[in-house]
């Protein structure tokens, strides 16, 4: 049987370190659970990533990531029905953001590696799409 305190201690009796604020936040596993399959596929990593940076709209990140914008729209559509971005309209063009609070707080070590780190956010772009 699956014991939560245990699990909480680290299974040993020691308390696990927090992941960060945002970690603290999910009191729902089934719902994390959820978010986490949605970022889990590559494409939709790397728009995350980048979106972490600064706002973009659908040209940009199709150029920087060098993904066509059909493959894009069809992620990003994923993203906004389950409310991990949202798209602000500005005449004919759509500036995508991050929606979900709890993203940056999962996602910062990993979009913060040795390559992105620092970078220009029109660098970290180019360095996502190089990312396998």
């Amino acid at each position: 049987m699956f014991d939560a305190q245990a699990a909480e201690r680290g299974g040993r009796g020691e308390q696990i370190p927090s992941a960060g604020p945002q970690m603290s936040r999910f009191s729902d596993f089934d719902g994390a659970a959820r978010l986490l399959k949605v970022l889990s596929h590559p494409v939709r990593l790397k728009i995350v990533c980048g979106l972490m940076g600064e706002p973009a709209n659908l040209t940009r990140i199709s150029r920087d990531l060098e993904v066509p914008i059909s493959t894009l729209a069809q992620h990003l559509g994923l993203l906004r029905g389950s409310g991990v971005v949202e798209g602000r309209r500005n005449g004919v063009e759509v500036t995508f953001r991050i929606a979900d609070r709890r993203v940056p707080g999962i996602l910062s070590v990993f979009c913060s590696g040795s390559d992105g780190a620092g970078m220009p956010p029109r660098w970290r772009w180019r360095e996502l799409a190089k990312r396998s």
